[in-house]
């Protein structure tokens, strides 16, 4: 998508969206009411502030206050179709152009309604004059309802290239000189906190009550519980946001809804962070390892999914700074937790001898006030109304989930009536499961009356989309939905205006999802329809689909923007590969295939091995092509997490089938997979050949990132081999290759391997300022791999100087960090590494090899680097060990 944004030449970056950026709407009155409501509607629902300023876009609009208006806007949205605006006596362009003119400095985003039989000339010449700015475009749209969609899509994308622009700037001042020439691919880290559409009302004593506990020294650990619906993950966002700036490392949010085993949980979470995760089998140690004695405060929702006490208890012990805030509705029984018991909102006790203001200032009143506010904007509270609004609230317990889906039904009923309809229904549905406790009862028949009063299509879309994990996109929802786009948004916003479906506001854009507890009772509906079955195999075939449309992407310069997006979708992308092991799995050797860039450098690979065996047994069932593509994932894989049976299955199996692949590109993918697999076979000669007639096929292919791998992977077999000319030359190429598509991952391997070459020709100091590159890259992408291969590096280097004390530190930090985070080194440089150990142990003699390699592998990557640096006493790491 080309995104029309232009002239930004006085705004660097743009302010978060909790601190309410200012959108500013410029466009003609009378023909674009409808549009001018729908982007109001897309401003507001991704929490910023709408400028409507409803005088500019009449005839004489009175110039100094829309241009004071503009100047304290953020973004400026231009709205056009036919009429061109009234011309003031004293000007010489209509109100709409000086706005348009005035905006230069503001990002733009500009959008034009078509078709347009009777458009204003003048108009036609301004738009002329837009398409001919090289900065500036405008996109084209026919409805209120798709003009709606671009701008949220727009502003969301707008949003996060800008937070994305001011990251590299400060990594850029923060490297050291050496690292010039450094790619400038986005910085993998801790994620933003999620913000919802809607405010939070009624809780600002219960957020200074817990962050008063925060700022105890003796606290680590706070649990917010109470029943589904109270309130627990909003308080804990709210509460995160005020105390946020005291956590220097990072604050993050991580939804535990879908998981029900550990080790799935402390991945996301290890994800969270910025950790470098792996295939371990715990992910604890890396978690650990990344945040060290950092101050982190880590938001864990619906921690009761997922039995987490060990691994919450262990983490606040090996991470004595870190503090964790989880929301539970039970206690997780652990020493060092605090429970904070989430009450619902305040509900007047006496009514009758309460003023107006009074009543309308209690918590459970002021939320169903607000957001009845969001659906009928004329609502306000009377003196005739007051009284059914808080037996309203009294009657759902002062629930807030509650109170909001009644609420929204304001916009058709006033309150006395609502109340009698809620009184009814609540009598007949509120007996719910009988071991409930009865709050949850009173919810639960909430949320059955607030969807069995949807209107049919309405109703259905709520239950479809409960097949999604961790939330939707619109495109998403209506594929699966086997509806038009524009009637699933419009669907989506009415749920949304009901409280049944909440939008958040993330880094990937606006992002639609179920509370848990409505995602149970719709996913429950949806189990009992006849189309069910039918509606999980069209999500499978989306998010299949999706992995179509990254592929090239992940293999060029667009790796890192698809991977996050891949990211965002992981548990939508588990639960499509799950689909189709039991319906379909012919179709998934090829799905492995194409998502093995994102699953290896986002660090999925302990989640995918459990399906590659699975698949193997069906191997012969499979055509050529497949057979081929799950052999090199199963080849590839063994490689990668140290299963060298795995991987000497599949590469025996593969050689074979290598004369009969008729596809170019899948035969280089083969032949580098036997490279990279025969040095387990102890053939290394054969490694080398296979990785040349890889790199012959690539160079006739337009692939960047496996070119540039297999140049990497050909270099270093060059190097171990002794051929240090065509390894220069080979490694070279690489890093030019990979430099083009900005792909900091692979740099730092290059610039290592390239490092560890000037080592063995006797170029110490060029091989020092290229290890300095990878390192510096390395740990701007939080890879432990790429760290790792530094710091073999930085031990062969020190090696070479005489200083085996450091360079077996350095050594073993580098497998101790690869053993904690289960990734193993690669079967063509393990030769090597055994070779230097040996070397070391006996220029150090066992005893004192022994103490040194255990000093280093009690090290974590802060430290690690800070021994490369040279800020680690040795002797006193030896003698703490």
């Amino acid at each position: 998508m080309d995104l029309p944004v232009g002239g930004a030449a006085h705004h660097t970056h743009i302010r978060t969206p909790d601190q309410r950026l200012r959108v500013f709407v410029s466009s003609t009155l009378r023909e674009l009411a409808a549009e001018r409501r729908a982007v109001e509607r897309a401003i507001t629902a991704m929490r910023l502030t709408p400028v409507m300023f409803e005088l500019g876009a009449r005839p004489h609009p009175p110039r100094q206050l829309y241009r004071a208006y503009l100047a304290q806007s953020d973004v400026f949205i231009g709205l056009y179709w036919q009429e061109y605006g009234w011309v003031g006596p004293d000007m010489t362009v209509s109100g709409l152009q000086d706005e348009l003119e005035l905006s230069r400095d503001l990002p733009r985003l500009l959008y034009v309604k078509a078709p347009a039989a009777e458009r204003d000339p003048r108009l036609a010449d301004m738009l002329a004059g837009v398409e001919q700015e090289a900065a500036t475009s405008y996109r084209l749209f026919a409805t209120a309802t798709e003009l709606g969609r671009l701008v949220r899509d727009d502003l969301a994308t707008l949003l996060s290239e800008r937070f994305a622009a001011g990251a590299p700037a400060a990594a850029a001042q923060a490297r050291p000189a050496a690292a010039g020439a450094q790619p400038m691919a986005p910085t993998r880290g801790p994620r933003l906190l999620p913000m919802g559409a809607t405010s939070l009302v009624g809780r600002e004593p219960a957020i200074e009550e817990v962050a008063d506990l925060l700022d105890r020294p003796e606290v680590r650990l706070v649990t917010l519980t109470g029943p589904g619906g109270i309130g627990k993950s909003r308080l804990a966002l709210a509460v995160a946001e005020r105390v946020g700036e005291q956590f220097t490392e990072g604050t993050v949010f991580v939804s535990l809804a879908e998981f029900t085993r550990p080790e799935p949980a402390l991945a996301a979470i290890g994800r969270a962070v910025g950790a470098s995760i792996g295939a371990g089998p715990s992910p604890l140690d890396a978690i650990g390892d990344h945040l060290g004695d950092g101050r982190w405060l880590i938001v864990l929702d619906n921690v009761e999914q997922v039995d987490l006490a060990h691994g919450i208890d262990e983490l606040l012990t090996r991470c004595p700074r870190t503090m964790v805030v989880a929301t539970s509705r039970r206690v997780l029984r652990l020493r060092a937790e605090w429970e904070y018991e989430v009450q619902p909102l305040a509900v007047p006790d006496d009514p009758d001898t309460m003023t107006l203001p009074e009543l309308a200032a209690a918590p459970a009143v002021a939320l169903f006030a607000e957001r009845a506010r969001a659906v009928r904007r004329g609502f306000a509270l009377t003196e005739a109304n007051v009284g059914a609004v808080v037996r309203i609230c009294r009657l759902l317990e002062g629930i807030p989930l509650a109170i909001e889906l009644a609420s929204a039904r304001i916009r058709l009923k006033d309150p006395e009536i609502l109340l009698e309809k809620l009184t009814d229904s609540l009598g007949v549905l509120g007996t719910g499961p009988v071991d409930l406790p009865e709050r949850q009862r009173t919810l639960r028949a909430t949320v059955e009356w607030s969807v069995g009063i949807l209107p049919d299509a309405e109703r259905r879309l709520l239950q479809t989309v409960a097949v999604f994990v961790d939330g939707w996109t619109v495109d998403a929802a209506a594929h699966v939905a086997d509806l038009p786009e524009h009637e699933t948004l419009e669907m989506i916003d009415t749920l949304h205006q009901h409280s049944l479906v909440h939008v958040d506001i993330t880094e990937a854009g606006p992002r639609s999802r179920l509370l848990v507890i409505v995602r149970e009772y719709a996913a429950e509906q949806l189990s009992t329809r006849d189309d069910g079955p039918e509606v999980h195999r069209r999500h499978a075939e989306y998010f299949r689909q999706l992995a179509g449309r990254a592929d090239h992407p992940l293999r060029g310069a667009g790796q890192y923007e698809w991977g996050e997006r891949l990211q965002t979708e992981a548990g939508n992308l588990s639960a499509a590969v799950r689909w189709h092991l039991e319906h379909d799995p012919g179709r998934l050797p090829h799905l492995f295939r194409q998502l093995w860039p994102f699953w290896s450098l986002w660090e999925h690979l302990a989640e995918i091995r459990p399906w590659v065996r699975r698949l193997r047994d069906d191997l012969d069932s499979f055509d050529v092509e497949s057979r081929v593509e799950l052999l090199w994932t199963a080849a590839v894989l063994g490689d990668n997490t140290g299963d060298d049976a795995g991987a000497l299955w599949a590469y025996e199996r593969l050689g074979p089938l290598l004369d009969r692949i008729g596809d170019p590109f899948l035969q280089a993918m083969a032949h580098l997979a036997m490279a990279w697999t025969a040095p387990l076979a102890e053939d290394m000669d054969r490694a080398l050949r296979e990785a040349l007639a890889s790199l012959d096929l690539f160079r006739g292919l337009d692939e960047p990132f496996w070119t540039a791998l297999v140049l990497t992977a050909a270099g270093t077999m060059e190097c171990n081999l002794g051929h240090h000319d065509v390894a220069a030359d080979h490694l070279a190429q690489a890093d030019e290759s990979a430099a083009g598509i900005d792909n900091a991952w692979l740099c730092s391997w290059v610039r290592s391997q390239r490092g560890i070459l000037a080592i063995q020709l006797g170029h110490p100091e060029q091989a020092a300022d290229l290890l300095e590159q990878g390192l510096t890259l390395g740990v701007r992408t939080n890879n432990v791999r790429s760290l790792t291969l530094c710091l073999a590096g930085y031990a062969q280097l020190a090696a070479d100087d005489g200083d085996f004390a450091r360079a077996t530190l350095l050594g073993c930090a580098a497998d101790a960090l690869r053993r904690r985070t289960g990734i193993h080194l690669w079967p063509m440089l393990r030769r090597h590494r055994e070779e230097r150990h040996a070397q070391m142990r006996a220029a150090l003699g066992d005893e004192r090899y022994e103490q040194v390699c255990a000093a280093g592998g009690r090290l974590g990557h802060r430290e690690a680097i800070a021994a490369v640096n040279g800020e680690l006493d040795l002797d006193a790491a030896v003698a703490s060990s």
